[in-house]
């Protein structure tokens, strides 16, 4: 294979990962709504440029308002949206861990997601309270 050759794989490579980058893009946004109503704001994003496009969501909520006995509906209504449904399923998830283990003052949860190959979900507790003015407003309405 010639130099050619690869550069012309790595171009559709590239723009095979800049459609699904896209696609994921826009279930990232249909979720949105659904994780405003449980609280949630996006506290940051980012866009990683590469062979492999990446963009990094992170998105807050006070760990207390977040209605986790809401979710089963939640799943079973958005069933067709994928991304949404695997970051629900990661809430309860680390909400049964953090149950488990007791009261340890942990009061923001923190969702960090990746829309790339392979997306990823990551959900994470911490004691701090410096929730973002926008989450408490979210999570006050």
């Amino acid at each position: 294979m010639g130099l050619n050759d690869m550069l012309g794989k790595a171009r559709e490579l590239t723009n095979s990962a800049s459609e699904l980058v896209i696609k994921l893009l826009d279930e990232f946004n249909a979720a949105l709504p659904t994780m405003k109503a449980l609280g949630f704001s996006v506290e940051d994003l980012q866009v990683g440029m590469g062979l492999l496009p990446e963009v990094h969501a992170k998105l807050v909520a006070a760990a207390d308002k977040v209605d986790v006995k809401a979710i089963d509906g939640m799943i079973e209504k958005k069933s067709e949206q994928k991304t949404l449904v695997a970051v629900l399923k990661a809430l309860q998830t680390a909400y049964n861990v953090r149950d488990q283990l007791g009261d340890l003052g942990l009061k923001v949860i923190e969702i960090g997601l990746t829309l790339g190959i392979p997306p990823k979900v990551s959900i994470g507790f911490r004691k701090n309270q410096a929730v973002t003015a926008a989450a408490l407003a979210v999570a006050a309405d």
